[in-house]
């Protein structure tokens, strides 16, 4: 009886430390990957920040302008005639005129049912 205790307490005691084993060697692997990923982000900001410094060096008005020099192509500017402007309308990102402005209509819970169910004649229609 006694040497079935013992054994029990040892096997015990070595699941324990095996689970404690396996628990360090996957904090170890995931602060690799946590690492690796880190690295990977700060080498996509750097090239983002140069892209948006090339991206700003290339739009500059006086390199445009040097670049049309070069090549010899003279730039009219539009007279305000010419320039139409559109008026935007105000909305409210949780209004239905959200919806309604991109062409999703908001239907009642039967009527959507309804519209699942029956077929549509419009989709069925042909032009001749």
């Amino acid at each position: 009886m006694k040497f079935l205790k013992t054994m029990v307490t040892v096997v015990c005691i070595t699941a324990l430390a095996v689970i404690y084993v396996h628990q360090q060697v996957e904090l170890v692997k995931l602060s690799y990957a946590i690492e690796s990923k880190e690295r990977v982000v700060k080498d996509m900001l750097d090239r983002n920040g140069r892209l948006g410094y090339n991206i700003g060096n290339l739009e500059a008005p006086s390199r445009l302008e040097g670049a049309l020099m070069a090549r010899k192509i003279e730039v009219a500017f539009p007279k305000k005639g010419n320039v139409v402007t559109v008026a935007r309308k105000a909305i409210r990102p949780g209004s239905d005129a959200v919806l309604r402005s991109s062409g999703v209509e908001k239907h009642a819970l039967g009527i959507g049912l309804m519209d699942f169910f029956v077929q549509s004649r419009e989709a069925q229609a042909r032009e001749k």
